[in-house]
């Protein structure tokens, strides 16, 4: 990502060291322009005045790359150069004026007048002009009469050429192109961070919110800050304020994204920051409502106190990016790119410093980009942390929900589990109509053992048996260690034959294999689960006395509870 932005940036200072418009104006006006320091306005006629035509070539010569010194007190302007005879094709007049009125006359004839050449509240705000020239032959004097509030914004105006109207709308366009690139990865990223807004974890949804806020501002500047638009929309004061407010509250809105990135960092002073970017734009505001200009007034300042603040805020955000932070060190490409370039701007514009109007601060979105890659990178590791956390929170609470209804010395579920099953087969019973099948065994003469040979002999005992139980049921079938020595199975065999079969094979299998280096035998009760009126309390009794009966006849011995 950082390859592709500082390829752009260079395609974009390579595009900028050949685009200062000069070429066409060379070929159509003389070199030499000339100004007169208007004290009173013109006189309401739609002619030039005569004393131009007279005195035009006593004026002062006007440095189109600096502008002159004026009088005290100067707010209106008369700018006059000669043209010579134009290609037919090449009559489209391009020029750009920032917060001034203009009137222009070519020979004798009135032809353009936009604003208002009255003290009034509001600026005029920045405007590109596309207009054509009156026909005519020979050469004729081009006049432009400038008015501004400020005498600071008098005289200044750029992009002034003439040529055809597609050389001309390509030349606008191509003031834009920054803009254009910038605006729909903008948009882009309005759309992706309200994705993960509204669909991912609470915890990052404000860091996403101010993202969106930033970049909802971003792209609006962008339209304001557009030269092309005005053709469409010949709004010049709204866009220039629109322009204006939202120059003060992008960094309001960056440095909320710094600050949510800072807020656990105890050394970081961010409000103190924000603070600094509301009050300026308080302050502005509330001086331009009350007709003092200082909207545009206090830029100086802003563009001081914007590298001031970014500054503090990217070392926080180092410090923060050397204790392993990783959004705070990727932040500080864009904060670095977007104040170096939003400084370059203002400051270029504001003074003229540049032949050209084009602005570079909306490349910054690519680097922006990239940090909002990096978050997305890390909104996957976060889930990723979280879900392994998850799976092995469910693991432990499964073991530890096993481990509580597991008997511990033979492996087979224990009474707890038991309830769990047992309502389970009794609602497949009652739902089905079928029945379940239901052994209890015990292991013959096991006092005996634990009397003769030990507890720890006893306990190899209760294991063999249960392994050799559990060895011959199937997956749908469970074995319970009900107490002591004795032992319940509970299976979906639904009749009597069957289960009878299972409780033999048992029997004769613990008859024939010994365990833990004795010969045992076991007794076994078995009965069904009668479904239209049993009940637990009965299945339990039968099977028991079944039991009961089997240890009663002799043991080692399979008796059906009726």
């Amino acid at each position: 990502m950082a390859k592709i932005i500082y390829g752009l940036l260079l395609c974009l200072g390579l595009w900028l060291a050949g685009a200062d418009g000069s070429t066409a104006e060379a070929a159509q006006f003389e070199t030499q322009w000339r100004y007169y320091e208007l004290t009173q306005p013109l006189p309401a006629g739609q002619s030039v005045p005569e004393f131009v035509r007279q005195h035009v070539s006593d004026w002062p010569i006007w440095d189109k790359e600096k502008r002159p010194v004026f009088s005290p007190g100067i707010e209106r302007l008369l700018l006059a150069v000669p043209v010579q005879d134009l290609d037919p094709q090449k009559r489209v007049l391009l020029f750009m004026t920032a917060k001034q009125a203009v009137r222009m006359w070519l020979g004798e004839e009135f032809f353009f007048a936009k604003g208002n050449f009255q003290p009034h509240r509001f600026d005029d705000g920045s405007q590109p002009y596309m207009l054509s020239l009156p026909e005519f032959s020979g050469e004729q004097l081009l006049v432009m009469e400038l008015y501004a509030n400020s005498p600071r914004d008098l005289g200044w105006f750029s992009m002034f050429s003439v040529d055809t109207e597609q050389a001309q709308m390509a030349q606008l366009f191509f003031s834009d192109v920054p803009l254009v690139l910038a605006f729909p990865v903008a948009v882009a990223i309005i759309f992706i961070m309200f994705l993960y807004y509204y669909f991912n974890h609470p915890g990052w949804k404000r860091l996403y919110g101010y993202i969106i806020l930033f970049m909802v501002i971003f792209a609006f500047w962008i339209v304001c800050a557009s030269n092309v638009k005005s053709l469409f929309w010949d709004w010049p004061v709204f866009w220039w304020y629109g322009l204006s407010v939202l120059a003060y509250l992008l960094p309001i809105a960056a440095n909320l994204i710094l600050a949510s990135l800072l807020e656990d960092k105890p050394y970081a002073r961010m409000n103190y920051v924000l603070a600094a970017n509301i009050g300026l734009f308080v302050l502005a505001m509330s001086g331009e409502l009350i007709g003092l200009h200082t909207m545009n007034g206090l830029m100086g300042v802003f563009y001081i106190l914007l590298p001031v603040c970014e500054g503090w805020a990217m070392f926080w955000c180092i410090k923060a990016a050397r204790q392993g932070d990783v959004l705070c060190r990727t932040v500080l490409l864009p904060t670095a790119v977007f104040t170096l370039l939003g400084v370059f701007d203002g400051m270029g514009g504001r003074y003229h410093l540049l032949p050209w109007h084009v602005y570079l601060t909306p490349l910054g979105v690519y680097a922006f980009l990239y940090f909002v890659i990096i978050i997305l990178r890390e909104q996957v590791r976060h889930e990723k942390n979280l879900l392994r956390r998850t799976v092995g929170l469910e693991k432990e609470v499964a073991a530890v929900q096993r481990k509580s209804e597991t008997d511990a010395l033979t492996g087979c579920w224990n009474r707890n589990k038991l309830k769990e099953l047992l309502a389970t087969a009794v609602a497949v019973a009652r739902k089905t109509g079928k029945p379940f099948g239901l052994l209890m065994m015990d292991i013959d003469f096991f006092k005996k053992i634990n009397d003769s040979y030990g507890h720890d002999t006893g306990d190899a005992v209760l294991r063999s048996f249960a392994t050799v139980v559990r060895q011959l049921l199937d997956n749908e079938s469970d074995c319970i260690r009900w107490g002591g020595e004795e032992f319940l199975v509970l299976t979906n065999i639904q009749t009597l034959p069957e289960l009878q079969a299972l409780a033999e094979k048992i029997r004769l299998q613990v008859e024939q294999k010994p365990m833990a280096g004795h010969k045992i035998t076991c007794s076994l009760g078995l009965t069904l689960w009668q479904t239209d009126s049993d009940t637990t309390a009965e299945l339990f009794k039968r099977v028991d006395e079944a039991l009961y009966q089997a240890k009663k006849s002799g043991r080692n011995k399979v008796v059906v509870g009726e």
